[in-house]
């Protein structure tokens, strides 16, 4: 039997969807406890971070300014940039003492639990060199201990994260339940590095890369393990209860930018709607919870009416959202959908113009079964979110003002605009020059591995990502993004709202703007009082069954 700690330390919580619970941690917590071995979970992704991480002076002094640029459509002017700047590097300086800080806890926390071994999920920005700090700290005091690293940050920059730092012995990548059986061996002596599948580790200086095992079966992995006792972070009003549950992985498409097919691979595994139900069942039984949210990236039409149908066929009272994908949809099931609970429903769009959809996309998709979708899902009263990139490789003036209309047309509740980003592996950095990138592959991993996001700025006075697209500079892109969500805004279509948060904000009894403008104020001002408030309320309505009040 193995000791466990799994450690996340993402950064500033700088969204609501931060505050959720880890259903990764929970799973390969699951996983390691069905094999008895002993566990624990540290998430940093808590209130009580953000109050660590935010000082009330600096809120406080911040508000009047962020108010002011919250509420205009103009860029910042030279004036109010100085500022930022200011509060920006106060604000970097504050958490840099407080990371020290929380590392001595963490030393002080294996010290007294003394683990085998100590399993880091690695996120991108602060959240990897947060991570790397506190791995380096454990790595100073205890010479001998078996430190891994797993996460998105670990699958998407593999073997170029030994080019950072050397202090992990091991780094997964893809699916980790499994992994995470075989590093608990390896840390009690029972198996080499070497046998391990699905990890890279250094061998004298050399970096080894053991191939992947197959897809996990889903209807096989462990319950997710929430309690207390094991995730200190779920007790009391640390984080918003709002369950994540894995119904399918592996993506059979190949869109130009996602990293999904990297992750799981390109085989589309879906778990059965019997054990998806019986999830929801336990989480309601053994937590109280009743909301949850669905993770797949391309989740199967059919298998989201075949859960609505158990839902209702049990007669569970819950309220969930979930990905949805524009190729598989049958707008006919929308109507059971949203009997069975169905809050919000999440569409990658990327674009509305068919020839960019088709060139720098390639989902598969076509506009007028878009537009259907889209339609009924609102008239079913679904929450209909739609993400847009712009602009996108191809993208003209023309082609973005089509996109533009198009979305007026079918006016979905939300549109989060998103600009173009490139992430290790998919076909846009696999084949730049194919799609309009001009990129030198070798400096941006070096520079996107720790990229950080300046939580104070817009997108375009954010620090420039080396990299072109259709010619234009990092600044003069994502100035078009900033541009184009505006100009939805001006005609009345909500931008920047995910589905978990439009559910968040049902649960605080918010409008989902309110709920928009409200949060994004509390979270780049450092506001906690105003965002304990909320997770209180919200949990509140969870735990008291009190979700299913009308839409």
């Amino acid at each position: 039997m193995a000791r466990c700690l799994l450690v996340s330390y993402a950064g500033y919580p700088y969204t609501p969807s931060s505050l959720t619970p880890d259903n990764g941690l929970a799973s390969l917590a699951g996983a390691l406890i069905e094999e008895n071995h002993e566990v624990k979970i540290i998430d940093y992704g808590t209130v009580s971070t953000m109050r660590r991480l935010f000082p009330v002076h600096l809120c406080q002094q911040l508000q009047p300014l962020a108010k002011q640029l919250l509420g205009s459509s103009q860029p910042p002017t030279a004036e109010a940039l100085g500022q930022l700047q200011q509060f920006s590097a106060q604000l970097e300086a504050h958490q840099q003492k407080q990371l020290q800080k929380i590392g001595g806890e963490l030393v002080h926390q294996v010290r007294q639990w003394r683990p085998d071994f100590v399993g880091f999920k690695v996120w991108n920005g602060d959240g990897f060199t947060g991570t790397v700090a506190l791995a380096e700290q454990l790595r100073a005091e205890f010479p001998a201990l078996h430190i891994y690293a797993g996460g998105p940050q670990t699958s998407w920059f593999r073997e170029v994260v030994y080019e950072r730092t050397q202090v992990f012995e091991a780094i997964a990548y893809g699916e980790g339940e499994q992994v995470i059986l075989d590093l608990a061996d390896h840390a009690t002596g029972k198996r080499n590095r070497s046998d391990i599948p699905g990890i890279i580790y250094l061998e004298a200086g050399v970096v080894r890369r053991v191939p992947r095992a197959e897809g996990l079966n889903l209807d096989t992995l462990p319950t997710p393990v929430y309690d207390e006792h094991i995730y200190p972070s779920m007790a009391g009003d640390e984080k918003i209860k709002i369950i994540v549950l894995d119904d399918s992985r592996g993506c059979p498409y190949a869109c130009g930018f996602c990293t999904h097919p990297i992750e799981s691979g390109h085989r589309l595994r879906t778990a059965s709607p019997a054990l998806l139900v019986d999830r929801m069942e336990q989480m309601v039984d053994e937590y109280g919870v009743r909301l949850f949210r669905f993770s797949g990236s391309s989740t199967p039409g059919r298998l989201m009416r075949e859960v609505a149908e158990e839902i209702l066929q049990r007669d569970l009272d819950v309220l969930y959202t979930c990905f949805g994908h524009f190729a598989s949809a049958d707008p006919t099931h929308f109507d059971i959908m949203a009997r069975s609970g169905l809050y919000a429903i999440f569409f990658g769009l990327e674009s509305g113009c068919q020839q960019i959809l088709d060139r720098a996309v390639r989902k598969g998709i076509d506009m007028d079964k878009v537009k259907k979708t889209v339609i009924a899902a609102k008239q079913a009263g679904i929450f209909t979110v739609t993400s847009m990139i712009v602009p996108l490789p191809f993208d003209t003036e023309q082609t973005i003002q089509q996109s533009l209309e198009f979305i007026l047309d079918i006016r979905p509740d939300s549109v989060p605009v998103q600009f173009p980003g490139l992430l290790p592996g998919t076909p846009w950095m696999q084949e730049p020059e194919k799609f309009g990138f001009e990129v030198d592959p070798e400096q941006f991993l070096r520079v996107g591995l720790d990229y950080k996001i300046k939580l104070l700025f817009p997108p375009a006075y954010w620090d420039p990502l080396p990299y072109k697209l259709n010619g234009m500079t990092f600044t003069e892109f994502t100035g078009l993004t900033t541009q184009f969500a505006a100009r939805l805004e001006g005609r009345g279509i909500l931008t920047g709202l995910p589905d978990d948060n439009a559910l968040i904000a049902h649960c605080a009894g918010m409008s989902p703007r309110q709920f928009r403008d409200q949060a994004r104020l509390w979270c780049l001002t450092g506001d906690v009082e105003a965002i304990g408030q909320m997770v209180s309320q919200v949990n509140r309505r969870i735990l008291s069954n009190a979700t299913s009040a009308p839409k």
